[in-house]
């Protein structure tokens, strides 16, 4: 049996492994127990090596939805199964979180035989400015171009252009405001090429001067929005 609109709305129901679907049909009818569309493992080991399995030929990182869909099975079930991979013991790689995407990547304490194995030990490294400049998006994330100048104190755009070559920075939206400026966020290899495993593995900024750098950080930006947008929408 199959839904349609008539049938009303969907509501997902976890018993266990199994994912039972009912449809509560309009004007107040008993719900009507359906077919069950799910074709994914039952048992929660199985769909952890499914799981693992979809990441390894995911040509990108993929959303909690894709890979529920792609398994057959429930997203809570799916957010269940990613949980036990983050939790597992140590192994030879590691589960990544980031702005709703997930994928695999190698433990970080493997980096250096890694980089071996693949020949990357001339890989040119980040000059300082690029660093620096990286260090405003990932802590302030999302921000535009005028916002990290701000900071920096010099023009960026050749470092944000060379960190979004790299793939380290992407464009992740638009500024309300004069001129819509263009946002700036970290991406998936970000993450990976600083062993990390989500953005809350930064670590904290400290202080600087017996000042905390990170409430600095925020209100330089907080200061530039306003100015910046319009800089920006002069400069574009």
């Amino acid at each position: 049996m199959s839904l349609t609109e008539e049938q009303g709305a969907v509501a997902v129901l976890i018993n266990g492994s199994q994912d039972t679907f009912v449809s509560e049909r309009a004007l107040g009818e008993r719900p009507i127990a359906l077919e069950l569309p799910f074709d994914g493992p039952t048992e929660m080991a199985e769909l952890v090596a499914l799981v693992e399995a979809l990441l390894l030929v995911a040509p990108a990182p993929s959303t909690t939805d894709e890979l529920a869909n792609g398994a057959g099975v429930s997203v809570t079930l799916m957010e269940s199964a990613l949980s036990l991979i983050e939790a597992r013991a140590p192994g030879g790689w590691v589960l990544q979180r980031h702005h709703g995407r997930v994928q695999l990547a190698t433990a970080p304490r493997f980096a250096v035989h890694v980089r071996r194995f693949l020949g990357l030990d001339r890989e040119s490294r980040l000059s300082a400015a690029a660093l620096e400049a990286l260090a405003v998006v990932a802590y302030q994330q999302p921000v535009t171009r005028a916002q990290v100048e701000a900071v920096r104190g010099v023009d960026c755009s050749g470092v944000l252009q060379t960190l979004s070559q790299r793939g380290l920075i992407e464009q992740v939206g638009r500024l309300t405001g004069p001129g819509n400026p263009n946002q700036y966020g970290t991406t998936p290899e970000f993450l990976m090429h600083f062993g990390m495993q989500s953005l809350a593995d930064l670590p904290p900024l400290g202080h600087v001067d017996g000042k905390d750098a990170g409430g600095t950080l925020q209100a330089m930006i907080a200061a530039t929005e306003l100015g910046g947008s319009e800089r920006e929408a002069a400069a574009n």
